[in-house]
């Protein structure tokens, strides 16, 4: 099995690509949310993506398998600490399809996510958020060496 890991830039997106990660984030949303994407949340994702790839400040790495099928990807963004004046490294989306998960391609995204959070922004703090009943993501995180700072109540 061969995985590739990938930054997207300026210079190698491409429509096709958005449209595979918009489809990996469906099949995230049916499998996390029981739910499809509507046209307008489409919509605004692709143009988070957009910014992303335009702004020194985001990074999206993608996961191709030997076939050169975009199997994964990870969204990350740097953000400004006001108070300890730093910037630290958000990660706000790691996706693997099912078949290629407990094979290391989401620790491979978060390596390159986390190396481009140190290389290109010297930001050595790394925060996720993840839901407290998602039991996989949170035993994932937990497994690479991230600790439970605090919990975030909402009112949704």
């Amino acid at each position: 099995m061969s995985i590739h890991i990938q930054l997207l830039t300026k210079d190698v997106v491409s429509q096709k690509l958005l449209n595979e990660i918009l489809e990996l984030w469906n099949g995230n949303a049916k499998e996390t949310a029981e739910c499809e994407l509507e046209e307008s949340e489409r919509n605004g994702i692709q143009e988070q993506l957009e910014h992303y790839i335009q702004s020194k400040y985001g990074a999206i790495y993608i996961a191709t398998n030997e076939h050169k099928e975009m199997i994964g990807f990870g969204m990350a963004s740097i953000k400004k600490d006001f108070i300890y004046d730093m910037n630290y490294g958000q990660i706000d989306e790691v996706y693997v399809v099912p078949e290629y998960r407990r094979q290391k391609v989401a620790k491979r995204l978060v390596d390159d996510l986390v190396n481009w959070f140190n290389d290109e922004h010297d930001a050595s703090v790394v925060n996720v958020y993840v839901d407290l009943e998602n039991d996989l993501a949170l035993n994932f995180w937990e497994g690479i060496g991230l600790e439970k700072e605090f919990y975030m109540l909402s009112s949704n």
